[in-house]
């Protein structure tokens, strides 16, 4: 008899075994009641860093920044349950727990909810390499993509992002610990932290080469032959995205990351990742929930913008398939969604439409996407196509407009950069507000300021355009681009006379905008140009 019961006992202890599924979720608790953090004090919380970014821009702490309370957290591992991370601003942690525990958990006075986020196990302590497949692309030149936005002017300028802390937030960083594009980051000590948030590691060199080549548009630099568009910044690598699955535990895994880079004081923060649909079709979207405020995504960039970071995400790549919209968080309110353009400014057939699904425009600036050049996980300089690409542009842009003008706040540097766009006046859900330029920048110089040129007529009803120069000046090298940033014509004036007027001729070029750059080696000056 004894025997038969102990063999029962082994088979429940078996079929438990094999039932047992242990999941992903989220704990939500009900308040922060009895938490021994204040407002009064953030220094325990919040970096100096953080501190002061608020004090700039004049951003209260809350009770929305304190920490969840420490007491709830042990109250959960008690039960059986894991918690591998915290949401302060959703009051929330992210747990690893056998099924049969959420109703204990759920039983807790202080627990609001449990939500399913992912099946199984993955959060440990040790990660696990995946061999991704490089891709056939052609060599590419970084030339097109930075004059586009005027960084070039801003880099001859000595602005590459010194001193703005950038966070990415991606699927995996193979190959930049190693690659020589990023060397100089790790010589100058301007990579401040990495960290796996779907494996729980700090191995950030693993899994998909696609945050490699985000971050190479930024960050990558090779004399001679590669630049990117902050590369002097400091930088924090986070792995959110599972490049193996699609659960909406990836959405929880950015907000996590953006609590951390708001801590540690970040600037910006690059997300090249979008969501609307997951493997469990459960956890779905539709187009009503893009408004910015119903998915976690959305809603964790409007936190992060609300304490004053810059939040630069893609659009999307699905214009030219069935669901065509932006994605989440593209949705989100006061951040900068980015399209992209071709080598010619005009909208690659990929690129996610707006609007919002509550009529906002969509996104708000373009930049090339189309083929850009980037660095991939063996250091070749190859093109990528996607707004995941265009998006570190813009990052990079914001970054050395941030540098020169540091003053602004996120949502005044929100508003400089659209009033500097190539579609300001009538913006539209394709396009947005265009591409920005500093050369926009530069043309629209306050009054008062010598110049040492003077441009007429303009508007421009003719094929030839006055330049006539007010110093003496050896000559003037002249570049004529469109409104995306792309050079059309090239000229060069010798000698030029400041009594006579030098002549160039726009013969063939058709009506529009335009921005007129004239280098007398001394200077470098530009004109905003109407051509009717």
């Amino acid at each position: 008899m004894l025997k038969k019961h102990l063999i029962s006992a082994l088979l429940v202890c078996f079929s438990v075994s094999i039932y047992a599924q242990v999941n992903r979720y989220m704990v939500f608790f009900s308040d922060k009641a009895n938490t021994p953090y204040t407002v009064g004090s953030p220094e325990a919380f919040l970096s100096s860093r953080a501190i002061s970014r608020r004090q700039d821009q004049g951003i209260p702490i809350t009770t929305t920044d304190l920490p969840v309370d420490p007491a709830y957290i042990a109250g959960v591992n008690g039960v059986g349950a894991e918690v591998f991370y915290t949401t302060k601003w959703l009051n929330g942690a992210l747990i690893q727990a056998d099924a049969g525990l959420i109703s204990s958990i759920e039983a807790l006075g202080y627990v609001d909810s449990v939500v399913y986020i992912a099946p199984g196990s993955k959060l440990m302590s040790s990660g696990r390499l995946l061999e991704v497949g490089e891709e056939n692309q052609t060599e590419g030149s970084t030339a097109v993509q930075l004059g586009m936005l005027g960084l070039d002017l801003l880099h001859e300028k000595g602005y590459k992002g010194e001193g703005v802390m950038i966070a990415f937030f991606d699927g995996g960083y193979k190959g930049v610990n190693t690659v020589e594009a990023f060397q100089h980051i790790y010589n100058e000590n301007r990579l401040l932290y990495a960290w796996n948030l779907v494996e729980n590691n700090n191995n950030v060199y693993q899994y998909s080469t696609h945050g490699t080549r985000v971050f190479s548009a930024t960050a990558g630099f090779l004399t001679g032959a590669y630049e990117g568009s902050a590369y002097k910044s400091d930088f924090m690598l986070f792995v959110t995205e599972d490049a193996s699955s699609e659960y909406r535990i990836e959405e929880y895994n950015w907000l996590i990351a953006a609590e951390k880079a708001d801590s540690a004081g970040v600037d910006i923060i690059n997300g090249s990742v979008g969501y609307f649909d997951f493997d469990d079709p459960g956890m779905n979207y539709t187009y009503k929930d893009m408004d910015g405020k119903t998915t976690i995504i959305s809603q964790a960039a409007k936190f992060a913008s609300d304490r004053g970071l810059l939040v630069v995400v893609s659009a999307g790549n699905e214009g030219n398939k069935t669901w065509k919209y932006v994605t989440a968080p593209a949705d989100a309110e006061n951040i900068l969604s980015v399209g992209s353009v071709d080598s010619n400014g005009s909208i690659s057939n990929f690129s996610s439409l707006g609007p919002s699904s509550d009529g906002r425009i969509k996104p708000e600036v373009m930049a090339y996407g189309g083929a850009t050049a980037v660095v991939n996980d063996f250091g070749s300089i190859i093109n990528g196509t996607g707004t995941s690409f265009a998006t570190p542009l813009i990052t990079g842009f914001a970054a050395t407009l941030w540098q020169l003008y540091p003053n602004l706040t996120n949502t005044e540097l929100i508003s400089f950069i659209l009033e500097n766009s190539s579609n300001t006046t009538v913006p539209d859900n394709q396009y947005g507000y265009g591409v920005p330029s500093y050369r926009f920048i530069v043309s629209s110089i306050a009054d008062g300021v010598t110049h040492d040129f003077s441009v007429y007529p303009n508007p421009l009803t003719s094929d030839l355009l006055n330049i006539r120069m007010t110093s003496e000046v050896e000559s003037v090298d002249i570049k004529l681009y469109d409104v995306s940033g792309s050079l059309i014509r090239t000229y060069k004036v010798g000698a030029p006379s400041v009594s006579m007027p030098s002549t160039i001729s726009l013969d063939g070029v058709k009506e529009g905008l335009y921005l007129l750059e004239l280098n007398s080696g001394k200077n470098v000056e530009s004109y905003r140009i109407v051509r009717y």
